[in-house]
Order: structure tokens, then C-alpha cells, then sequence
């Protein structure tokens, strides 16, 4: 789709740094509270950054703030820094030639005083090119307070739901883009830590060597400490002192398929079914983008963003993803087709896309671990179409699930709605009968802990 989030210019950081040291020294939770010399290590981490790209992310500034603050104080500082960064308005100021190399010579020099510089009082909020958007006096939170909570971490999901409600209602390319891209940040955060989750686990699924076992599959590091923290010599090691995974750990060839029909953009609550995919999809996405992976969204056509061999950006998938959160029906169709308001975009056509999650695994090999995650709120029976139309879904289902492949259903928890329900408890009843597991995407981390499971079991 090709569509860009939030880019900063290098001037922002003349008001980020000293914004985010000077908060996190009022914060109570901060105990040793940060020297001058943080924002002096900020500044260090991010120039490169921008000499590198020409700009600078939303995910780069809060990286700097987390990187250079203590562990103890890094939930605090991730939180404090995004704070800050809602309430910077984009400067369309470049930064001069000049000005990049007063900051060179100022950061050369390691002066104590560099942020009494950086905070200077053309650079505060409301005056120069960095201001801040919103009046800060406005109760954010009072419409969510009944809501469901979005599971991106303890205590940080009033954030969540405030740049939610500043997206509401604001059509301006600026806001829908904020939001994208604070999630953004939340929800890699969420992937990382499943990616660290699961390779510790399987760091931890080791056994003995047995006869018959493949020696391909020797753990040789973990089996050397062993034979050395026990001191043998050559001729005193035995078969039984190498270690085997428990489970040979196979490349994975997964394919994700996203639902994007008109029913997904229903909202209940202040969310969407695309809310809840797209937020529980791009942690997951990113945490196994070193795998073979592919991507398609459908409605009444399939929309192939990524074939499985293909080579991708994984950072312009996701922001590709996370556009669709603030967008409507119309404003996904008029950027994967140019135009708005056709009679034959939006409808419930998953067999396409199912057909072409098959033919990609199926091409994935025998040496693969195949799975394919389908994103959707399950509202898949179309009332005009036959009945044998309606079937070749279970039945592709079922296709995938006898090649060997693991299908999981990631079900929407609109699907439960009391407008959906009637169209979707058939369904669901199918699509186990097909072989499919079934998890729910209400909260992105328990989402991933549901897939961590599943991940195990296969």
C-alpha cells in the first residue's frame, strides 16, 4: 500500500531531550533521577540515526529515551517519552546544514550544559517549528473507561486509548498517522518480547542424545558445556552426554491472511475487528519476520502484499497495517484501488485467498513447520451465495489441514457481537470441524501467550 507514518526532523530532538529529562525527574516513580548527561547520550544515538535515514521515527525517539535510561527506569521512561511525543506537532522545517553542526560541536564537546541549550526558550512548546497539539486540560479517558482493555502493558493502555480518542472523529492524514505510529511502538515492543519468550523456550527443550536420533540435530554448543562442566576427557564421552532438542526445531514458512471486509470496519465499543486483528497481527508478524512469511488481505478480491519467497520490508508491512486501523472501508479501498464507492469491493470472499495460502505452503517443502494464521471476525457466509459456495471454505480449510498444515483461526471478539452472533456460531462450528485452532485477538498479550501455546504443541 506503500503508505508512510510520522517522520520527525532532527529539530524535534531540541525539544524531545530536555522535555523527556526534565519529566522523568518530576516523575515519583524515578528514584535516581536522570543527569544532563542522558540527553547527551540521546542526542549521541539518535544523529547517526538521522545522518543515516534523513529523519527520524516516533519508534527511534523512544528507543533513545529507553536505551539510555537505567533498566529500573525504562517502563517509566518508554511511557514518559511517549507522552512527550504527543504533544509535539510535525515541524515542515528541514534542519539546516548549521544547525547540524552546532549540534556535532556541541555533542563533541560532552558539555554538562547541552541541555540547558537544547531547552531553550525559542525551542519550548507553542513557539519555533515544535508545538504541542491538544489542550492537556481535556479528560482523554472518559469515553474508555468501560471499554475493553487492550492488553499492550500494565498501566499503559490509558495511552492507548487517548491517542484512540484523539484519532476519533479527526480525519486529518496527521492524526490517523500519530496513532499508527504509537502503536507502533506499543505493539513491536509486544513482539519483541514473544520473540525472546520463545527462543528461550526453546534454548530450554533439550534431551540426551539417543540411538537413531538425526546428528544433525546436536545441539554442539549446549552438548560442549555439558561434557566440559563435567570434566570428561574424549575417550570418557558417550553418546548420552550430547543434547538434542526434544522437538527438532524447523524452519517455520508461515502465511498470514487478513480479513478486510466490510463487516471487520463495524465498530462496538470504539472498536473495530480491525482494531483487534491488526493489533494482535503485527506483534506476531514481527516477532517471526525472520521466518518465511507471507501476507494477503481480502474482501471480495485477494490483496497479496507479500508473497511467501518474496523479499519485503517488514516495517512497511506493518505500517501498512496500522494504517488500517484509523482508516474506513473507503479509505482502504481507495488506496489498494485508487477509487471509492464500487459494488464490488468489500464482500466476504475468503476462498481465494485461502486457495493461495495452500499453493504457498504447499511450495514451502517438507522441512518447514507450515502455518497459516487467518485474521477475521468470522462473518464469512455470504446470504447470496449457494450453498455449495459457501462450503468451499470449510473445504480449503480442510485441504490445508490434511497437507500437514497448522491452521489457526484468529477470531475476532466481535464475532461474539450480538449483531454477528447469529451469522458467525455456525461458523466457528465448522471451522473446528475443519482442523483449525481458535484463538481469540481481545487482548494482543494474551493473544501472543495463546500462540506461544499453540506454538508448542506443533
Amino acid at each position: 500500500m506503500g503508505t508512510a507514518l510520522l517522520q520527525y526532523p532532527f529539530s524535534v530532538v531540541r525539544y524531545f531531550v530536555p522535555e523527556f529529562i526534565n519529566r522523568m525527574r518530576m516523575s515519583e516513580g524515578v528514584v535516581e533521577k536522570p543527569s544532563p548527561r542522558q540527553g547527551i547520550a540521546m542526542c549521541d544515538l539518535l544523529l547517526p540515526v538521522y545522518l543515516r535515514k534523513g529523519k527520524l521515527s516516533m519508534q527511534d525517539l523512544v528507543d533513545a529515551a529507553v536505551y539510555t535510561s537505567k533498566v529500573e527506569n525504562q517502563s517509566i521512561a518508554e511511557r514518559i517519552a511517549l507522552e512527550v511525543l504527543l504533544n509535539v506537532e510535525e515541524s515542515e522545517e528541514e534542519v539546516t546544514e548549521s544547525e547540524l553542526e552546532d549540534f556535532l560541536g556541541l555533542i563533541s564537546q560532552k558539555s554538562d550544559d547541552l541541555v540547558s541549550y537544547l531547552s531553550s526558550d525559542q525551542d519550548k512548546p507553542g513557539q519555533g517549528e515544535v508545538r504541542p497539539v491538544y489542550d492537556s486540560d481535556v479528560d482523554l479517558f472518559k469515553e474508555f473507561t468501560s471499554k475493553p482493555d487492550l492488553g499492550v502493558g500494565p498501566g499503559e493502555d490509558e495511552l492507548v486509548k487517548r491517542v484512540l480518542r484523539r484519532s476519533k472523529g479527526r480525519r486529518d492524514e496527521r492524526s490517523r498517522r500519530l496513532l499508527a505510529e504509537f502503536l507502533k511502538v506499543k505493539l513491536l515492543r509486544l513482539g519483541r518480547e514473544f520473540e525472546r519468550s520463545t527462543e528461550e523456550l526453546r534454548r530450554q527443550i533439550l534431551r540426551p542424545f539417543e540411538r537413531g536420533d538425526d546428528p544433525e540435530d546436536i545441539d554442539e554448543e549446549r552438548s560442549l558445556e555439558n561434557i566440559f562442566d563435567q570434566g570428561k576427557r574424549m575417550e570418557e564421552v558417550g553418546y548420552d552426554d550430547f543434547f538434542i532438542r526434544k522437538k527438532t526445531r524447523k524452519r517455520k514458512a508461515v502465511v498470514y491472511i487478513l480479513d478486510i471486509s466490510n463487516t471487520m470496519f463495524y465498530q462496538s465499543g470504539g472498536l473495530t475487528s480491525i482494531h483487534y486483528s491488526v493489533m494482535s497481527l503485527v506483534p506476531l508478524l514481527w516477532s517471526l519476520r525472520r521466518e518465511r512469511y507471507g501476507l494477503v488481505l481480502y474482501e471480495s478480491n485477494s490483496h497479496v502484499q507479500k508473497d511467501l519467497y518474496e523479499e519485503g520490508d517488514v516495517d512497511e508491512l506493518i505500517d501498512n497495517l496500522l494504517i488500517l486501523v484509523t482508516s474506513t472501508t473507503g479509505d482502504v479501498e481507495k488506496i489498494l484501488r485508487g477509487t471509492m464507492g464500487s459494488r464490488i469491493w468489500g464482500g466476504t470472499v475468503p476462498n481465494q485467498s485461502l486457495k493461495w495460502a495452500l499453493e504457498q505452503l504447499e511450495a514451502a517443502g517438507e522441512r518447514s513447520e507450515k502455518i497459516c494464521f487467518y485474521f477475521s471476525d468470522f462473518v464469512l457466509e455470504d446470504p447470496g451465495a449457494t450453498s455449495d459456495e459457501r462450503m468451499e471454505i470449510y473445504a480449503v480449510l480442510e485441504r490445508l489441514v490434511d497437507r500437514g498444515i497448522h491452521v489457526v483461526a484468529c477470531v475476532s471478539p466481535l464475532a461474539k457481537d450480538d449483531v454477528f452472533a447469529p451469522y458467525t456460531e455456525n461458523v466457528m462450528k465448522l471451522v473446528r470441524q475443519a482442523g483449525a485452532a481458535v484463538i481469540e485477538t481481545f487482548r494482543p498479550s494474551d493473544f501472543l501467550g495463546d500462540v506461544q501455546a499453540f506454538l508448542e504443541t506443533i
